[in-house]
């Protein structure tokens, strides 16, 4: 009974092929000396999303390449920290009852005597979730009297840091150490990543000089890791030291790695030195994203220097396009900057044929604002030229300014141009524009539009109750 069951259950711990072929004799001719056999294709079982929907291979590296060539951003500057998440939300590992039955299997070996061998504790490592199914694993390893191997220890440690155990991960690492074994470089920089999230930099310090002295040679990825732990702790030269080490080494950076870079020094306020490694990073065919000029504007500002954008756009003219120009534009304009914005604007405008709606409508509000107005209505009327379509929320940010600064005679003559050519004013215009006449003492105007309102409101009413 009990060999009959484990007979069943064996096959789940075992790696099945990619794929399987059945076949089926359909036709039999010259006494079944000549067959012909129908064959049928099973394909391995897909790796899900969320949603239950298989996610074929193909589709699944794609969408890893894309994340990782994806822009980065302020919130996120780490594509790989993108990529872990997107990996988390897959079914690629053992679900709850699949767990059950690999306990089943557990059980029932131990009930039959039966002992596993070191592959077999190697599985259930990557297989169990958490603390507890990890004691459970070293359990069996010392029942069934085995010795950790090399890979063993590597498996070990990085479940530990999937744990985020990283006290247990560091006494696994310690245990190597005392035995001569050595990571890859993907274990090493996977410890490195947590001893930096937990700022242990004697620690870190430590795994990197064994990591060389194994001779196990640190890549780009090492170097980022190590970077952004220094330079958040505010030292730039030794980060510059291990960029130029890297460099040396060979390794190539990347643009998460310019990024780190150039994060460093922009925490020290280093302007100079960021538009230095700005200018290698495009020299190199590295592309800028969204995130590096985030980092560039922020030091100019910082350090007043924001004259110095149009050599930003003039070293990286090769990747400016009009998505870049929204974004700085956008950004100068959060920050309070609105003449340079308007400057960069206008740039955007000539070279372009078609304008960003999001990047219009903040150089709009970032003018009225700042009291641009007449700036402001110009932006409004032209902005036809590049095919964007002015609505009834362009206009409201443009009368709220107007009536803020109590010029009637260019609210009255936009407010016509507004009736004539469209859009149609909403509820909020005519609020805004009550408002504004009473702030100027023009209570008869203000009557006025109270009294057009009103029969608006009444038009409509009777255009839903006409049938």
């Amino acid at each position: 009974m009990h060999h009959h069951r484990l007979r069943h259950l064996i096959p789940l711990l075992r790696r099945g092929y990619a794929t399987k072929y059945t076949g089926k004799v359909i036709t039999t001719i010259n006494k079944g000396r000549l067959s012909a056999i129908e064959v049928s294709v099973t394909a391995p079982t897909l790796i899900s999303d969320v949603r239950g929907y298989p996610l074929p291979r193909r589709e699944l590296i794609c969408k890893a390449t894309k994340i990782l060539q994806s822009k980065s951003s302020a919130s996120s500057p780490d594509p790989f920290l993108d990529l872990s998440e997107f990996l988390q939300t897959l079914n690629v590992t053992p679900t709850p009852s699949e767990i059950d039955k690999i306990k089943e299997i557990i059980n029932l070996m131990e009930k039959l005597g039966a002992i596993g061998n070191i592959s077999t504790v190697n599985i259930l490592i990557g297989a169990f979730d958490g603390i507890d199914g990890l004691e459970k694993c070293l359990d069996l390893l010392k029942k069934w009297g085995l010795q950790l191997t090399c890979y063993t220890y590597k498996c070990l440690l990085q479940a530990y840091l999937r744990a985020d155990d990283l006290n247990r991960a560091l006494q696994v690492y310690r245990e190597m150490r005392r035995k001569g074994y050595k990571l890859d470089s993907f274990g090493y920089n996977m410890l490195l990543h947590a001893l930096a999230k937990d700022e242990k930099i004697d620690h870190a310090y430590q795994v990197f000089d064994d990591m060389k002295r194994k001779h196990c040679e640190p890549d780009e990825y090492t170097y980022t890791i190590l970077i952004r732990m220094i330079g958040r702790l505010g030292k730039p030269n030794e980060a510059v030291a291990l960029f130029e080490e890297m460099l040396s080494k060979g390794c190539k950076p990347n643009s998460m790695t310019y990024n780190t870079m150039i994060e460093a020094l922009v925490r020290s306020r280093m302007a100079d030195k960021s538009m230095i490694l700005f200018s290698k990073m495009v020299e190199n065919n590295c592309r800028p994203n969204e995130f590096t000029y985030s980092l560039i504007l922020n030091v100019l500002a910082a350090e007043g220097q924001l004259g110095r954008l149009d050599e930003v756009v003039e070293v990286s003219n090769k990747y400016m396009n009009k998505s870049i120009y929204a974004y700085l534009v956008r950004t100068l304009s959060k920050l309070g900057h609105a003449s340079e914005a308007h400057r960069l604007f206008c740039n955007m405008w000539s070279f372009h044929d078609t304008g960003d709606r999001d990047a219009y409508l903040s150089m709009l509000e970032s003018l009225c604002n700042a009291g641009k107005v007449t700036e402001a209505i110009d932006m409004l009327s032209r902005t036809h030229e590049k095919g964007i379509i002015t609505d009834t929320f362009m206009y409201n940010t443009v009368f709220s300014a107007l009536g803020k600064s109590k010029q009637i005679p260019h609210l009255l003559d936009l407010y016509e141009k507004m009736k004539q050519d469209g859009p149609t004013p909403d509820i909020f215009t005519y609020n805004i524009l009550i408002s504004s006449f009473g702030r100027a003492g023009r209570v008869e105007e203000a009557v006025r539009i109270f009294k057009n309102l009103r029969t608006v409101i009444v038009h409509q009413m009777l255009s839903l109750t006409i049938p």
